[in-house]
């Protein structure tokens, strides 16, 4: 678990997703949402354009993810359609360069700091201890490998170089532990 900073964000159950998410204030609200339904990271969210968010995808341009060497699309998943439908109509932009998630000057983008901050206070309203930014994208590929998502399914979303990456961040527990152990020969 991460304390100061340090280890790896908690993994969350979608009952806190939930409530973290309701705790949120707008904009940071549906940050949340794109960051654990789209599994993505909050740099990736925070630099991402109107031109970028499609009926059925959003694509994460090279330069803005992380390695800067891969563009990938991410199927829209239809919750997250409907929130950023909704939250379109509250930014109302008026062309398809302005960020989803505009800053408090025009030219600029949400920062890094406003969303922690935002997501700081309602974690520790809600006594989650160990959740960072990162809890939403370990979160989301945790599920989806207790869903039996294939590994190789969930990189290609990712966008992780290997699988031996992405292995570090799904969570596995004692449960599961248990159940390989009395799944083998």
């Amino acid at each position: 678990m991460k304390i100061n900073r340090f280890n790896r964000a908690r993994v969350l159950t979608t009952a806190e997703l939930d409530a973290l998410h309701a705790h949120l204030p707008g904009p940071h609200a549906v940050l949340a949402s794109l960051l654990r339904l789209a599994g993505a990271r909050v740099s990736e969210g925070l630099q991402l354009r109107w031109k970028y968010v499609t009926p059925s995808s959003i694509v994460l341009i090279a330069p803005t993810v992380k390695g800067k060497t891969k563009t990938r699309a991410i199927p829209l998943h239809p919750l997250l359609a409907e929130e950023l439908d909704a939250w379109k109509l509250v930014v109302n932009p008026t062309n398809s360069e302005q960020w989803v998630f505009p800053g408090r000057h025009a030219a600029t983008h949400m920062t890094r700091r406003g969303f922690d901050h935002a997501l700081r206070k309602a974690i520790e309203e809600l006594g989650l201890q160990g959740t960072s930014t990162h809890s939403f994208r370990r979160s989301f590929l945790t599920s989806c490998s207790q869903n039996g998502v294939p590994l190789r399914n969930i990189q290609s979303i990712s966008g992780h170089s290997n699988l031996q990456v992405l292995a570090n961040y799904i969570e596995v527990s004692d449960s599961d532990k248990s159940a390989c152990v009395l799944a083998g020969a």
